[in-house]
């Protein structure tokens, strides 16, 4: 039993770290997605079929101790499941696309279900955290600077996420269809994704008065003029203008 345990969790653990990956500014929130927990749980259930099998057929891969031979089981079901479920038998060409047969046909199903059920669940929340972020943000002033400290702060995004983000930074930059606040709002979508809102949001606050947009003229605060005072220190009211019609 606890070698079933093991091969479960192993496999698991597989799956877990894919969407993981996937989805780095808010793994948390899988949690709440039925498609990942179906996920996950067709990688156990591959691997605990993996290790039953090797019991059913007592394979002892070449190992004489009981005790290792065990061992051996688990870790060759758990690797083992892994890389069947994610193999092809054949590939179908349909229209311009390659379409693998196979077991990871399923698998790319379920990701893809998982995908679509996050995505809808983390729309709402990206597109508020976005908004308050790079409210008042200039793009023009941020498109540069913003990124390059938000990879900065960072320390482990790999090149190529960084050369996807200064493509998508530079797509946005050499269109005229959008306004600068548009600009803005994707250009912070693009940083969580990569950084995710909580480094977002502290490098916004540390470049803000550096990247904000430029008041305009006339948007200062009206300031009341002097209230003149009568001789016993009560405030003279300004007298009441009759109505000329």
């Amino acid at each position: 039993m606890a070698g079933y345990l093991v091969t479960i969790a192993l496999s698991c653990l597989v799956g877990v770290a894919e969407l993981i990956s996937r989805y780095r500014d808010h793994p948390g929130k899988l949690v709440r997605v039925p498609s990942t927990w179906a996920y996950v749980m067709i990688n156990g259930a591959a691997g605990a079929g993996s290790l039953l099998l090797l019991h059913t057929f007592d394979w002892k891969l070449g190992v004489p101790s009981p005790e290792m031979a065990g061992a051996a089981q688990v870790i060759a079901a758990s690797l083992g499941s892994m890389m069947i479920f994610r193999s092809a038998v054949f590939t179908v060409r349909v229209g311009e696309e390659d379409v693998a047969v196979g077991p990871s046909t399923l698998l790319s199903a379920l990701l893809a279900a998982a995908d679509r059920g996050v995505d809808r669940m983390q729309a709402k929340a990206r597109a508020n955290e976005a908004g308050d972020i790079m409210k008042d943000i200039s793009f023009a002033k941020a498109r540069l600077a913003l990124p390059t400290y938000c990879l900065g702060l960072l320390m482990n995004v790999s090149a190529e996420d960084q050369a996807a983000l200064r493509t998508a930074v530079d797509a946005l930059g050499g269109t005229d269809e959008m306004t600068d606040r548009q600009k803005a709002l994707n250009l912070g979508l693009l940083l969580i994704n990569v950084a995710g809102p909580d480094v977002l949001q502290a490098a916004v606050s540390t470049l803000r008065s550096e990247i904000e947009v430029d008041a305009a003229p006339g948007d200062g605060a009206r300031i009341p003029g002097p209230r003149r005072e009568l001789a016993d220190g009560e405030p003279q009211r300004d007298p009441v203008r009759s109505n000329p019609d």
